[in-house]
C-alpha cells in the first residue's frame, strides 16, 4: 500500500504515476496479481487489496477450542434448529456468549448441552392427523365451540404448521356433535340491549312526530281551488327572410 501523500510528494501529474507504479503493486491476500493503477489511487492511495480481495481473509472464521465452547453454526447442528433461532435466543438472553473472537460468538459448550436438554422436543408434524381452521369451517364446525373446549381442558391446544391453526382430528371425531354449527342461529344478527332501546326510542319519536302532523292537516281548513280554463294561444306564422 502507498500512502497518498507519499504519492504528493514523488509525482505532480498522473501520467508520471501511472508511468513509474503501474506493475509495482500486487494483492497482499495472497493470491499475488498485480493491483490495476487508477487515476483515484493518484489521490487517495494505492490500496493493500484487490477490491473484494480482503474477504478471502476472513473465510473459516478464527479458530476455537470446539471441546469447550460452540459458535452459533454448531448450536444450529446440534440442535437441530436453524441459525436464525440461536440468535434469537441469544437477544431474548436464554443462552449468553461466554466471549467474542472477530465477530464470532462463542458459548460454553456445557451450559448450551443443559439448555438443550431442559427445552422440549418438537414433536414432528403429520398432515394427516390434523385438520386446520379453513377445513373445519368447510365441514360446518363452530370455531367458538372448539375454542370453549380447548379451555375446558376437553380437546388440546391447536398447533400452528405453516402459518395454519391446526387441530387434532381425534378430538374432532369425539366431540363432532357439539361442535356442529347452528344453522338457524348462524344468520341471526345479534343486537346489542342498548341498540335495541335506542332503536325503540326513534321508532317512538318517529310516530309522534307523525300524529302530530296528521293533526295539524286535520285542523288547517280546506280550501276550494278553482281550475282555470286554457284559452287557446294565438300562432305566428313566421316569414321566411328573403
Amino acid at each position: 500500500m502507498l500512502d497518498k501523500n507519499v504519492i504528493r510528494k514523488k509525482y505532480h501529474d498522473l501520467k508520471t504515476f501511472h508511468e513509474k507504479e503501474t506493475g509495482k503493486h500486487r494483492c497482499a491476500c495472497g493470491c499475488n496479481e498485480v493491483i490495476v493503477l487508477k487515476d483515484s489511487h493518484f489521490w487517495n492511495g494505492i490500496p493493500k487489496y484487490i477490491f473484494g480481495h480482503a474477504a478471502r481473509l476472513r473465510i473459516g472464521g478464527p479458530s476455537y477450542d470446539k471441546s469447550v465452547n460452540y459458535s452459533v453454526e454448531d448450536i444450529a447442528r446440534v440442535g437441530n434448529i436453524s441459525e436464525q433461532t440461536v440468535r434469537l435466543w441469544a437477544r431474548k438472553g436464554k443462552i449468553k456468549p461466554a466471549k467474542t473472537i472477530g465477530r464470532k460468538n462463542l458459548f460454553l459448550k456445557s451450559d448450551i448441552d443443559a439448555f438443550l436438554n431442559k427445552r422440549p422436543k418438537r414433536v414432528p408434524f403429520k398432515s394427516d392427523q390434523y385438520a386446520s381452521v379453513q377445513e373445519l369451517k368447510k365441514m360446518g364446525v363452530s370455531r367458538s365451540k372448539l375454542r370453549a373446549l380447548v379451555r375446558s381442558g376437553h380437546i388440546q391446544d391447536p398447533r400452528i404448521y405453516a402459518r395454519k391453526t391446526n387441530y387434532l382430528l381425534e378430538d374432532i371425531q369425539k366431540y363432532w356433535n357439539q361442535i356442529q354449527e347452528d344453522r338457524k342461529r348462524k344468520h341471526r344478527r345479534r343486537v346489542s340491549v342498548a341498540a335495541f332501546k335506542d332503536m325503540q326510542n326513534r321508532l317512538a319519536a318517529l310516530e309522534q312526530k307523525i300524529g302530530d302532523l296528521e293533526t295539524a292537516l286535520a285542523s288547517k281548513p280546506k280550501k276550494i281551488s278553482r281550475v282555470k280554463s286554457k284559452q287557446p294561444g294565438r300562432t305566428r306564422s313566421r316569414s321566411k327572410k328573403p
